[in-house]
Order: structure tokens, then sequence, then C-alpha cells
């Protein structure tokens, strides 16, 4: 390793879990600091978020029940990555979980790490089209579900009525660098 990058000198686990597990490491710091108690999330999983539209020019959202929050909030179909599927696989199952649509057309649109300061979570975006949808879903995390114009779901991003960090990512960086022009 680099001396003019963080070094881990030990590490203390305080949570592992095969859904999310949470370190403290000892770090020197390229000046020489040592850092006693570094805290790091670490997720075995990678996850997925699917921006899914219509040749109406729409965008399919969802009303997650969050727990964590305690709301219920637009989002996108997410989730994480199972073993032994690749990050596609998981893209179209989470979409037919979430929404009962099935995609097709995925395309890939980027991966972030929504909190690189203390997690390793990698989350792979993807947009994809409705080939065809069913009134099921996944009513224990899903709410409801919503197909909104492209405008509407701009606007909504604008008043910040879409709190996930994910979901708007992906949602802006669809718009922003695939959709076809014409249809702007």
């Amino acid at each position: 390793m680099s001396r003019n990058f963080p070094e881990k000198l030990d590490r203390k686990v305080i949570y592992e879990s095969d859904w999310i597990s949470l370190y403290t490491d000892r770090v020197r710091m390229p000046d020489g600091e040592i850092i006693e108690s570094y805290h790091r999330l670490h997720y075995p999983h990678e996850s997925v978020c699917v921006v899914i539209c219509n040749a109406r020019d729409e965008f399919l959202l969802i009303r997650s029940k969050r727990y964590t929050t305690g709301r219920i909030e637009w989002e996108i179909p997410a989730g994480r990555v199972e073993e032994g599927e690749s990050p596609v696989e998981a893209a179209k199952r989470e979409c037919f979980e979430e929404t009962g649509c099935v995609t097709t057309d995925l395309t890939f649109l980027c991966t972030q790490n929504p909190s690189n300061g203390m997690s390793d979570l990698a989350v792979h975006n993807y947009l994809g089209k409705v080939e065809r949808e069913t009134d099921c879903f996944d009513e224990n995390e899903v709410d409801g579900k919503q197909w909104i114009k492209r405008e509407t779901v701009l606007e909504m991003l604008r008043k910040n009525e879409i709190f996930c960090g994910a979901s708007m990512l992906a949602l802006m960086y669809a718009i922003q660098f695939y959709m076809p022009e014409n249809s702007r």
C-alpha cells in the first residue's frame, strides 16, 4: 500500500452478519497520525437500483415502506445482489418483486458508493423498459406504485419529494444521459 494512503493497523469486529457488518479499525493516516477508532460499515453484497420507463415517457415509482425513517417514500425498485446472481439478474428480479414488472433492454447507468467515507456499499444503477406489468408486488415493502411523467418526476426531485439518494441519482442520471433527446 502506498505511503500516501491510509493503512489499516488493526480491526475490532463490533457486529457481523450476511446483511451488514460494523468494524472499528485502527488506521495510520498518510501524515503518520493514528486514528484509534475509524468506524467502517461493510456490506457483503452489492446492490442494484432500476429506473423503469415506458413508451409514454413515464417512470414507475414505488411508495416504499421505510421502517428506518418511519415514512412511506417515493423510490425506484432496489435491493441486494444475492449469492450467485449477477447485477443484471438482481435488477430484473427486484423489478418484478417490487413492481410486478418484467423489464427488458436493461442499460447500465453507473455504479455508485452512496457513503464512501464510512461504507463500501456498491450500488449498480440500470435503466429498463417495461415489457409487461402485473398487479402483483411485495406488499410488505411497497405501499403502491405509480407511472409518473418525466416532467413531474423532475418537479418531485426539485421539490425534495424523493428522499432516497440512490433513487435521486439513478433518476437524474437516466434523464440526463440516457433518455432520447427528442422525448425531452
